[in-house]
């Protein structure tokens, strides 16, 4: 069988490059907004209708184009941004290829004005389905306005797999926060169907641009990165961890002007935050990466939506410490909890959770137990440092045992008593909180072995546990001995299919040691690939949780207390390793409204 080569024309070529180019109307609004920005634009303006695929228009006050570049513009692969092939290992600008403006063309009804400053009329041409109509003088701004009008019109078959207008309309609006993002010095405003929806004024904060995008509400729950590192330049905000997302549709990552998806940042930013937000959630961040672009291929994806990295480790280290640093800086409760109202609680819980107070009419909400004469947990349920503050004068003012923590950290949170035998009421200076003694106590014991050194801490015992092991069992504990003596664990064989355990971690009631030890042997199981870090981290949380005292269990107030200087001395307060909020606050504003006084 013969096979005919035949050379496309150029009507048919040009439909082809447009399918790189021209994915939906968000594409468009993509690639006609990053010519503007190249041009110099301050300030850029979005018009849709039909969710962009009827109508689009975007306007920008750049430098404009002459008659001649502007005829020259609308030519595949022409272009101002390169000159030759070594100027693809420098890239500096958003747009190079020179196909946006014909691909799009290409398959929509396209019209052009652009003026120079000093020009005293514009050029206007009208491209249908690639072909060039007219072109002529007109009266205009400087800088450039391109309408597209009836996209796909001469392709339906592409047309018919647009979503819906909704739909479109939709990614067109992440399309452009993502810009705005992108470059905060710039003003952005997108018109849909006749209604301003997002404007942003130009004034170069990130922090504005956020609020304007995601709320004003969230600003102060913003944290600023602190700028890093060497050669690797890392900005932007990130959310508290009480603002937990969805998806990470609420992250944005920019290099060097471009918003790219990368996973190897979100996963930077995933471990950076690893013990403060839950499975389900994800932080809500804006990181800006600048550095050499002779560093960064941007030359990879059709779309430009993607990005290769000479040296990976680097850029890695860099956004991981800025954002470590950004939340361990934060670290006084007071500038980190976030206020919960009720209201919040009750949308964000649980459609089947039971809402109803656990406490009867009977019975006060607000158990303070006496100071002297209150019973006291056995060592078992409250460790080391709870047992050492109980074991004070009972006539000690235990409200100033803290004096160091207000000196290290300006924060100082007094004990007021215990609600349902999980929660500490205590006093701030800044208004009321409410603590979970267990995630408080969680985020004390990680903090604790975390920051050892080497090796988990160890306490030897006086008297070996002896484990009755079955072969499988036997087989995992050889091949996981190392990471087990890392973890605090140290067996010795005692016969055909018995363990001596002689030490386990200092933090971990002996009576949980074996419990505690299969779950290491799982999670050495489990996650085999990860590397050692992200196992001591999912080891320290399960042994913290194990250590934590319980919701249930009645603590005495030199115990609550203790439990609040501790927590105050950790960096990251606010949450437990598993990402659970740790504290809630409420202000005075806050407690005014429910009180009505506001």
């Amino acid at each position: 069988m013969s096979a005919t080569i035949r050379i496309l024309d150029e009507t048919v070529a040009n439909q082809i490059a447009a399918g790189e180019v021209v994915e939906r109307p968000a594409s468009i609004i993509k690639e006609l907004v990053e010519n503007a920005l190249d041009a110099g634009a301050r300030s850029i303006a979005i018009e849709i209708a039909d969710g962009g695929i009827s109508f689009i228009r975007v306007t920008d006050d750049g430098s404009g184009m002459s008659e001649t570049d502007a005829r020259l513009a609308v030519i595949r692969h022409a272009t101002s941004k390169i000159t030759s092939a070594d100027d693809l290992s420098r890239i500096a600008t958003l747009g190079f290829r020179g196909e946006a403006l014909p691909s799009i063309a290409a398959v929509s009804k396209f019209t052009l004005i652009t003026r120079l400053p000093e020009a005293n009329l514009g050029t206007r041409l009208e491209i249908h389905g690639g072909s060039l109509l007219e072109v002529s003088e007109t009266g205009a701004d400087s800088g450039t306005s391109i309408t597209i009008v009836d996209l796909f019109y001469n392709t339906p078959a592409r047309r018919k797999f647009l979503k819906a207008a909704a739909a479109e309309a939709s990614q067109i609006h992440l399309a452009v926060v993502r810009l705005a993002l992108s470059r905060s010095e710039i003003a952005f405003r997108l018109i849909n169907n006749g209604k301003l929806v997002l404007s942003t004024p130009g004034g170069g904060s990130i922090e504005e641009v956020m609020g304007c995008v995601y709320g004003h509400q969230i600003v102060p729950e913003l944290l600023p990165l602190p700028d890093a590192f060497g050669e690797v330049r890392v900005s932007g905000c990130i959310g508290k961890p009480s603002i937990l997302k969805s998806s990470r549709q609420w992250q944005t990552f920019i290099v060097n002007g471009r918003v790219i998806s990368n996973r190897m940042l979100s996963k930077a930013l995933d471990n950076a935050f690893h013990s403060l937000l839950p499975h389900s959630g994800f932080p809500l961040a804006v990181v800006t990466i600048n550095l050499s672009p002779a560093d960064v291929d941007v030359n990879i994806h059709p779309q430009k939506s993607e990005v290769k990295f000479r040296d990976e480790r680097s850029i890695y280290g860099a956004v991981y410490r800025s954002v470590s640093d950004a939340l361990t800086q934060a670290r006084q409760p007071q500038s980190i909890a976030a206020p919960y109202l009720l209201e919040k609680h009750m949308t964000e819980a649980p459609r089947n959770a039971d809402l109803s107070p656990s406490v009867t009419t009977h019975q006060p909400a607000l158990f303070v137990p006496d100071r002297l004469n209150a019973p006291v947990l056995p060592l078992s349920v409250v460790r080391e440092s709870l047992a050492a503050v109980d074991s004070l004068a009972g006539s000690a003012n235990v409200f100033h045992s803290s004096e160091t923590t207000e000196q290290d950290t300006g924060m100082y949170l007094q004990a007021l008593g215990q609600v349902e035998n999980c929660y500490i009421v205590a006093r701030g200076t800044d208004g009321l909180y409410i603590v979970d003694q267990h995630a408080a106590h969680e985020r004390i014991l990680y903090d604790k072995m975390q920051q050892a050194s080497g090796r988990v801490h160890v306490q030897k015992l006086l008297i070996p546990i002896l484990l009755t092991i079955d072969p499988l069992e036997g087989r995992a504990i050889a091949e996981a001995e190392p990471a087990l003596q890392e973890l605090g664990f140290t067996l010795e064989p005692f016969g055909p299919d018995t363990y001596r355990l002689t030490e386990v971690p200092a933090d971990v009631n002996t009576g949980e040691a074996e419990a505690l030890l299969k779950d290491a042997l799982r999670l050495i199981g489990e996650l085999r690939d990860l590397s050692p870090a992200a196992l001591r981290h999912a080891y320290l949380q399960t042994a913290a949780c194990k250590a934590a005292v319980k919701a249930g269990d009645l603590l005495n107030i030199r115990q609550l207390q203790a439990i609040l200087d501790e927590l105050c001395l950790t960096d990251r307060p606010f949450a437990c390793p598993h990402g659970r909020p740790a504290m809630v606050r409420f202000g005075g504003d806050e407690l005014g409204k429910m009180f009505k006084r506001t």
